[in-house]
């Protein structure tokens, strides 16, 4: 990261099974289409980093092989099971993440990302005890039944020795820069992008569910579906005239831990000033 350039933007994805399916012809549908997901982000010359399941490294390490041939890639923890009951142990899912991760990759993960964003005081104290250098599962937004974060910082911020470095958001009107979002609600929003003023750090959210319509969606209840399938023919190129604008705002893109070192650069710089 060049010190002239302040503001940068990553591309994270998740990568999961499909809404917890039990059928196995539905749980990784979307990975059909992972090609074309590299496609696209080769295309764009982006960095990519992957926030990955614990299953799918046992299940699916073929995945994260064909990441690791294709694209500058760099992979985090995304839990175990990646439960969406909000239901499940977070020690557990941690601890049982790390062992497949480092089973895989030979070192610990330095990022971690809970499940639909569910992540409190508490969680980000568990994950700082674990060896984490940051979290970023913080959207700085309200979904109902799921978090309240409208009072959250937008920025990267200190929680402990951890650094949060949360889910991009529209600032004031807190809309989350993520692909399922503004795919969604692509025609008003797209022109906003382009003309509100952003913070210097945003954190773009993708899961292959958000670009690609496979059998899985339509097994999915009313309001997912319609939400999951608005707009999806135009996924692709919603994408692209989201990194576009980002970059004729001057935003560089980079990899998670690109931020992450450029916070502990800033924190070591304050201090220094201070002494």
């Amino acid at each position: 990261m060049s010190a002239d350039n302040r503001r940068h933007a990553c591309i994270t994805l998740d990568l999961e099974n499909n809404w917890n399916f039990d059928d196995p012809e539905l749980q990784y549908a979307t990975f059909d289409y992972l090609d074309e997901y590299i496609d696209l982000i080769d295309g764009l010359d982006l960095p990519l980093s992957v926030f990955v399941v614990g299953e799918t490294i046992e299940e699916r390490p073929d995945a994260i092989e064909r990441l690791q041939e294709r694209l500058e890639v760099e992979f985090h923890l995304h839990s175990y099971t990646h439960d969406l009951s909000g239901s499940a142990d977070l020690r557990r899912e941690v601890r049982r993440g790390k062992q497949a991760f480092e089973s895989f990759f030979g070192r610990q993960p330095a990022g971690y990302r809970s499940t639909q964003g569910r992540v409190d005081r508490s969680d980000l104290r568990l994950l700082e005890s674990e060896g984490f250098q940051f979290d970023s599962s913080v959207f700085p937004t309200y979904r109902p039944g799921v978090y309240n974060n409208l009072d959250m910082p937008i920025e990267p911020y200190r929680a402990g020795d951890l650094y949060e470095i949360p889910v991009g958001v529209v600032p004031k009107l807190r809309i989350p820069l993520s692909q399922a979002y503004i795919k969604a609600i692509k025609t008003p929003f797209l022109p906003v992008l382009r003309r509100v003023p952003l913070q210097d750090v945003i954190v773009f959210n993708t899961h292959l569910q958000d670009f690609y319509h496979t059998r899985a969606h339509e097994e999915l209840d009313y309001p997912k579906r319609f939400f999951y399938g608005r707009n999806i023919d135009a996924a692709e190129s919603v994408f692209r005239q989201v990194v576009e604008t980002l970059r004729r705002k001057g935003f560089s893109f980079v990899k998670m831990t690109d931020v992450y070192d450029s916070c502990t650069a800033s924190a070591a710089t304050e201090r220094n000033i201070r002494q």
